[in-house]
């Protein structure tokens, strides 16, 4: 004799693997704007147009993550 499945553990299963995917492609889109913001950064603190400090005040992303967007330690 087979078990039948439970229609509630299946809705679970399936409610999980939606919402998986939803934050897979929200971390995803996430990656791709922290990047395009990146470019930013470095293209504006490289022509001296802003400085790295003006950059985290106009942001409020921290000094030390903008200067990881530029390579810097």
């Amino acid at each position: 004799m087979t078990k039948s499945p439970n229609p509630k553990k299946q809705q679970a299963l399936t409610d999980i693997e939606v919402a998986a995917k939803e934050w897979q492609a929200a971390k995803k889109k996430e990656r791709a704007h922290r990047e395009s913001l990146a470019a930013l950064v470095r293209e504006h603190v490289d022509t001296e147009l802003l400085s790295e400090n003006k950059i985290a005040t106009a942001t409020g992303i921290p000094r030390m993550t903008i200067r990881k967007m530029l390579g810097k330690s």
